[in-house]
């Protein structure tokens, strides 16, 4: 079970009782935890009821956020993509692929693997999940930019992106933002407001070959720009807690130097 480039991307099914084992056992501890150390809240569940197929979208600025966002979600289940990177830790990477996430290859054939694989995906849960910020930003209210990949994806499918946003709010404990325990200082975890947005649906495809993809790409851009915006408005207007962002989270795993320029590449694009 454990993954190796060039692995089918789509690796376990809904069919595999792992898949599902693993999956509702970890739901079973994700959401009490949620509740107490985030005091969750979620908001516009009902614009994930009448779709069949679509693309999510999110920040990514809590290290659960996985956890969170299928919480959410619940009780539609979706697979996140990844970095391959993570998916080749032994023990961690099949772990997390049980939960449903989906390895993105890296070279320059990446997004056309990844497609291939969308329809799988999508007909097995109808839900495909991104971060387009592609880093986590712990704890950030402030959006990056977000890759175009998700929304080229989109546009190629002609499927709606839903965007889902964690807006954070401070929360003290008697008066602190921070706690000692066991000589460490531990920040106190925000109110966590998770918003699931309404349905942006891509233009339809009007031409062919060539000139087609170069307008699904500035489809594509427009609409990564569109969510991104909606996204920021949504955390402006709730006054989500922009004073309280903790540094991008390291990654997993350390590329040598000189390793990383066909990755950033792909990274770019997805």
């Amino acid at each position: 079970m454990a993954y190796r480039r060039g692995n089918p991307i789509v690796g376990f099914t809904p069919s595999f009782i792992p898949f599902q084992a693993v999956y509702q056992l970890i739901m079973v501890l994700v959401r009490p935890v949620n509740w107490f150390f985030y005091r969750i809240r979620i908001r516009g569940r009902e614009n994930l009821r009448e779709l069949r197929r679509a693309i999510l979208v999110s920040n990514h600025t809590l290290i659960m956020d996985p956890a969170v966002i299928a919480h959410a979600i619940r009780p539609r289940r979706t697979y996140f993509t990844m970095l391959e990177e993570t998916a080749l830790i032994p023990y961690l990477g099949t772990f997390v692929r049980l939960l449903g996430a989906l390895p993105i290859p890296e070279g320059g054939g990446a997004l056309l693997s990844l497609q291939s694989a969308a329809g799988r995906a999508l007909s097995l849960l109808g839900l495909l999940h991104f971060f387009p910020e592609g880093e986590c930003y712990r704890w950030s209210q402030e959006l990056q930019p977000f890759r175009p990949g998700a929304f080229l994806l989109a546009c190629r499918l002609g499927l709606p992106v839903v965007p889902i946003t964690t807006v954070l709010h401070e929360r003290t404990w008697r008066g602190r933002a921070a706690v000692r325990i066991l000589g460490r200082t531990i920040p106190v975890p925000p109110v966590v407001t998770v918003v699931i947005g309404s349905p942006v649906h891509p233009p339809a495809a009007s031409s062919s070959g060539e000139a087609e993809a170069h307008l699904l790409r500035g489809a594509a851009l427009a609409m990564s720009v569109e969510v991104r915006e909606k996204m920021q408005s949504v955390i402006d207007t709730s006054r989500g807690s922009k004073g309280i962002y903790r540094g991008r989270m390291p990654r997993l795993v350390h590329r040598e130097e000189g390793a990383e320029a066909e990755p950033e590449r792909t990274a770019r694009a997805i």
